[in-house]
């Protein structure tokens, strides 16, 4: 088992950053400073370098410092004894260069689960609070660094079917339809549902002991959680859902039934958490549901991803805090990156645990 070292960082109009370096020690390294001094953004930069997009903006303009015309991002990524390169640069209204060893992709998914990054924000209970679009997302991001097959289904299959909407918009506003031309959509549709679907149910299947495992770690064995997987391809094909669904998507114009209309539904105790569930016990579980897939992770691929915790100590206790960080020398995590407003408090409380750790204040780059 091999850590991903994130050993230098650069930062040049990153958000509020003009231009920022950074020498990292392998194990704990903590931003401090007051709100609005950039702590986040170093952490979302990282992010950007291990999974080529940010954590918290669809957009990468996003990322471009206010009246900047560009961002640049470079970084210096080690496993065992091999250091690789890392590049990302965006000028505005071009398209994004994204590079390792000085070669650039073709194609950004390559670099899913070369360095893997596992991020804990308090923007984390949108898994809880919001949609299913976002429960969908989080597992397909997991599943797609280390399944590549799942990954090349997935932006298959939301090909197809942007196409297979965009017929029946076609169809409803010349008020015309041709079976024959939906058919090539819906056998796309339902070859990548295959497999999309029983990768799916094999995570879920593994993931929720992990998860139960990080659960009662933080919260005590009283308390029993799970994952369901909802879909509707447990009693149905693809097939004949949208054969069956095929009158109704023609009024609405788009695709009612299939893999992309799925959910994860969490729970406390065989209930939903998001009814049941108190504000501490939606912290502690979105913190073990992260967790978890930092051992899923570093189980698939044999490397321990970089640990990102933002203002960490918001979200847990100072005991929680602190036996999370003792885990650090029990060699369970790797590289770990915590953010906090309060330098005394994050000094002494890493400082106990890791005398190699580096703290980094950042109030000066305001």
């Amino acid at each position: 088992m091999h850590d991903l070292i994130l050993s230098d960082l650069r930062l040049v109009h990153f958000k509020n950053h003009t231009s920022i370096d950074f020498s990292f020690t392998p194990k704990l390294n903590a931003l401090v400073g007051l709100n609005g001094a950039g702590k986040t953004t170093i952490l979302d930069a990282i992010h950007v370098l291990c999974m080529t997009k940010s954590y918290f903006h669809n957009s990468d303009a996003y990322n471009i410092q206010f009246n900047a015309p560009f961002f640049v991002l470079e970084g210096k990524m080690n496993i065992k004894e091999v250091q690789t390169p890392v590049y990302c640069g965006l000028k505005k209204g071009e398209k994004k260069v994204f590079k390792t060893d000085d070669s650039e992709y073709n194609k950004l998914s390559d670099h899913l689960g070369r360095f893997p990054v596992v991020m804990i924000s308090p923007y984390d209970r949108n898994l809880i609070t919001d949609g299913s679009e976002a429960r969908r997302k989080f597992m397909d991001s997991v599943i797609s660094q280390t399944n590549k097959d799942y990954l090349k289904a997935l932006l298959s299959y939301n090909r197809s079917l942007s196409q297979r909407n965009a017929l029946l918009k076609y169809f409803a506003a010349n008020r015309t339809f041709d079976e024959s031309m939906l058919e090539v959509y819906d056998e796309q549709l339902a070859t990548n549902s295959k497999i999309i679907y029983s990768s799916r149910l094999s995570f879920v299947r593994d993931f929720e002991p992990i998860l139960k495992k990080y659960y009662a770690w933080m919260a005590g064995e009283q308390e029993l959680v799970g994952i369901d997987y909802k879909s509707s391809l447990h009693e149905n094909s693809m097939e004949n859902l949208l054969r069956e669904t095929l009158e109704k998507d023609k009024v609405l114009q788009y695709t009612s039934k299939g893999v992309h209309r799925e959910d994860l539904l969490f729970k406390l105790h065989q209930e939903p958490i998001n009814r049941v569930g108190s504000q501490g016990q939606q912290k502690s579980f979105v913190v073990a549901l992260k967790l978890a897939v930092f051992d899923s992770l570093k189980l698939s691929l044999g490397i321990k991803p970089i640990l990102l915790l933002d203002d960490i100590f918001d979200k847990l206790d100072s005991s929680r805090v602190e036996g999370l960080i003792r885990l650090v020398n029990e060699h369970h995590f790797g590289q770990i990156f915590i953010t906090d407003t309060h330098s005394e408090r994050t000094e002494f409380m890493i400082k106990s645990v890791n005398e190699e750790a580096k703290v980094f204040d950042l109030s000066t780059n305001e």
